[in-house]
C-alpha cells in the first residue's frame, strides 16, 4: 500500500498540474531516483521532503507529513514585490481594454 505521503505528495502535484518528471527538474534530481521514492522502492529521506516543501513554500508542511489540513498554509504574508507588480498589471490591463473599447467604437458607428 502506498504511504500517505507519497498519496499527499501525488495530489499537490495534481493539484499544481505538474508531473514527476518536472518536479523531479525543479529539485535538481533525476525523474527515475524521485519517481523510485515517491513508489516506495527508495527511502523517501528528508533532503527531498525539505526540497518539495523549500520550493513550494505555500505547502503546508504539516498536511504533507500528517495530513492535517489545509493542504496550503494561509499564514504567509503577500511578498509585496509581488503585490506591486500584480497592482501595475491590473492597472495595465483596464488601460488596454479602455483602448479596445475606444478602437471598437467606430466599427459600431459603421455597422
Amino acid at each position: 500500500m502506498e504511504s500517505p505521503i507519497f498519496q499527499r505528495i501525488r495530489q499537490y502535484l495534481k493539484l499544481k498540474r505538474l508531473s514527476i518528471a518536472e518536479l523531479a527538474d525543479t529539485l535538481n534530481m533525476k525523474p527515475s531516483t524521485l519517481g523510485c521514492k515517491l513508489n516506495g522502492s527508495r527511502e523517501l529521506d528528508i533532503d527531498t521532503l525539505e526540497g518539495i516543501i523549500g520550493k513550494f513554500p505555500l505547502l503546508s508542511a504539516e498536511w504533507l507529513l500528517r495530513g492535517t489540513e489545509p493542504m496550503e498554509r494561509t499564514d504567509i504574508a503577500p511578498d509585496p514585490e509581488l503585490k506591486a507588480v500584480c497592482i501595475d498589471q491590473a492597472k495595465e490591463i483596464y488601460r488596454l481594454k479602455q483602448r479596445i473599447a475606444e478602437l471598437e467604437e467606430p466599427k459600431k458607428e459603421h455597422a
